[in-house]
């Protein structure tokens, strides 16, 4: 079922996302080399109940962290662990926050040092959500955005993660519709004004194979080559609309 938000449940949403933008920030500034990834979880969750508010991935489903935090060629869904970042990583952190209930999701993704191959795919993988977000109007189609995000992913030489997707959000942390990383134009669900949509292009290096971490979360690449994932939260307005996590 598609919710289309009250101004209510949107202003609720936009205070989770105040926060998650205060999370963002602590994890921009303390992501180094050396730091463990347990430790930036906790961090995350520090900030957040700080904030009164609360971490909605904790053990949906059992996940266990309370972020998922992914490396290299863990695409996403990565559990934290005691790994020790190192320069030139690429990491990926996808941060849940809610507040009174309402739930905001988004992702982005940090290069410790200077890498010149995880800069080009990390900046094809943003490039290519504004490419989707661009097609976000009442009156399109969920496919105009997957499209968008194909073309551009596959015209710069990379790969998609066809069994995930973006999504709905807001009163639950996966609502529908599913908003998959490649589709036809003109195809799929009407959107409408007050949708509140997860945004989130997930691309692979040379080959889009994966396989799943004896963690049971973890979705690394099978020929272990680098890979990205960026997610805005975007609110469906009468115009066009608003990114909630820019």
């Amino acid at each position: 079922m598609i919710y289309l938000k009250s101004n209510y449940e949107i202003e609720q949403i936009k205070k989770a996302c105040s926060v998650w933008k205060k999370v963002r920030q602590a994890l921009i500034e303390n992501a180094a080399a050396g730091k463990s990834l347990i430790e930036l979880d906790e961090l995350a969750k520090k900030v957040t109940i700080e904030n009164d508010c609360t971490t909605p991935f904790h053990q949906y489903r059992g996940f266990p962290g309370y972020n998922c935090i992914s490396v290299n060629d863990v695409v996403i869904h990565g559990v934290p662990t005691n790994y020790k970042l190192k320069d030139k990583d690429m990491v990926t952190f996808d941060v849940g926050v809610a507040y009174n209930g309402y739930i905001c999701d988004a992702a982005f993704t940090v290069i410790i040092g200077e890498n010149v191959e995880a800069q080009k795919i990390n900046d094809v993988c943003y490039k290519s959500l504004i490419e989707g977000i661009k097609q976000i109007k009442p009156g399109n189609r969920i496919g105009d955005i997957s499209n968008a995000i194909e073309e551009y992913v596959v015209s710069n030489g990379y790969y998609i993660l066809e069994d995930f997707g973006g999504h709905g959000c807001g009163r639950k942390l996966h609502e529908d519709p599913i908003i998959l990383n490649y589709g036809v134009k003109n195809s799929g669900p009407i959107i409408k004004p007050n949708m509140v949509l997860c945004i989130e292009p997930m691309i692979l290096t040379e080959d889009a194979s994966y396989y799943i971490d004896k963690d049971k979360w973890s979705v690394i690449a099978s020929n272990h080559k680098l890979s990205c994932h960026w997610e805005h939260m975007v609110l469906v307005t009468n115009e066009g609309y608003e990114i909630l996590t820019e």
